[in-house]
């Protein structure tokens, strides 16, 4: 009985597993293409919308927004049918779910509450972020065997504070923008006077940092723990690790100056966007090219 079914089940073996290379084919520079398109045109339409207060555009822009939105999440459905694995793994699986969750949190909030040029801004750093990843890593990255709850934990709940730095950078830069505006007296008449009031920006950056610095040390413990764990061993000299550190350091000082009132304003709002330059470094530059060990 067992011969009997041997040549049945080599076709459908070799139907599956044919059908996985389709799915990595379609993740192609194809996909990257028709992602940076989308996403060009959208940011287009915003930027319109930015200048004109055209609410047509605005519509559509998001419509469009939301083509990437699906685009990208058929690419990271697609990972994970045709490699068995979470999005996570490694550096390019990583920085594809960063822009995924960017557009999502976006499309939601310009859904359910109205800032304007927020989804201006985020988008055009996850556009960034898109064609970073379209330009280094052009391919489908090979997935890392599964390992253990506790990575996948420490991987998403990094991410997560990844992405609270960002959207809080963004609020200080709509900041600094509006304060600008106000200053050269362009306000009144000027695309920027639909921006929420300065306080309104500068408790929204400061809220979602202090929550994005207790997520990065929960995440920073948790890939502590994983790793030693693992080896027996901690991860002392990895220049990740470290520069997460230093970076944990930076946001906690910006949190107890601006919670003390220390610094507030547009001190506040340039401390932030420095300590974000680290973000940035961290995921982008040290986690790829510096770090032994991470990938992402």
């Amino acid at each position: 009985m067992r011969q009997n079914l041997n040549p049945v089940r080599r076709p459908v073996r070799a139907f599956h597993r044919r059908s996985r290379e389709m799915l990595i084919e379609l993740a192609s520079p194809y996909a990257y293409a028709a992602i940076l398109s989308c996403y060009g045109v959208s940011l287009t339409l915003f930027f319109i919308d930015f200048l004109r207060d055209n609410k047509l555009a605005n519509r559509v822009g998001l419509f469009t927004l939301g083509v990437v939105w699906v685009l990208e999440t058929v690419i990271l459905s697609q990972r994970v049918l045709a490699q068995h694995a979470l999005p996570l793994y490694s550096y390019v699986q990583a920085t594809l779910f960063f822009a995924w969750l960017l557009i999502s949190l976006s499309v939601a909030i310009s859904l359910f509450s109205r800032i304007d040029f927020f989804t201006l801004f985020v988008n055009l750093f996850g556009f960034l972020l898109v064609g970073f990843d379209a330009i280094v890593h052009g391919h489908l990255a090979t997935a890392v065997p599964q390992q253990g709850d506790l990575l996948v934990l420490h991987i998403s709940v990094s991410i997560l504070s990844y992405l609270l730095f960002s959207v809080s950078a963004i609020f200080s830069v709509l900041y600094l923008l509006e304060d600008t505006a106000l200053r050269k007296k362009r306000f009144a008449s000027g695309p920027f006077r639909r921006l929420p009031a300065l306080e309104r920006l500068d408790v929204y950056a400061y809220r979602t940092a202090l929550v994005g610095g207790p997520l990065l040390l929960i995440g920073m413990l948790i890939g502590a723990i994983w790793y030693a764990m693992l080896t027996r061993h901690f991860l002392w000299l990895d220049p990740k690790p470290i520069a997460s550190g230093l970076l944990l350091v930076l946001y906690f000082i910006y949190l107890w100056l601006r919670g003390t009132e220390r610094i507030s304003g547009r001190r506040a709002a340039w401390f932030n966007l420095i300590s974000f330059v680290g973000v940035l470094l961290n995921f982008l530059v040290i986690g790829e090219f510096m770090s032994a060990f991470h990938r992402w």
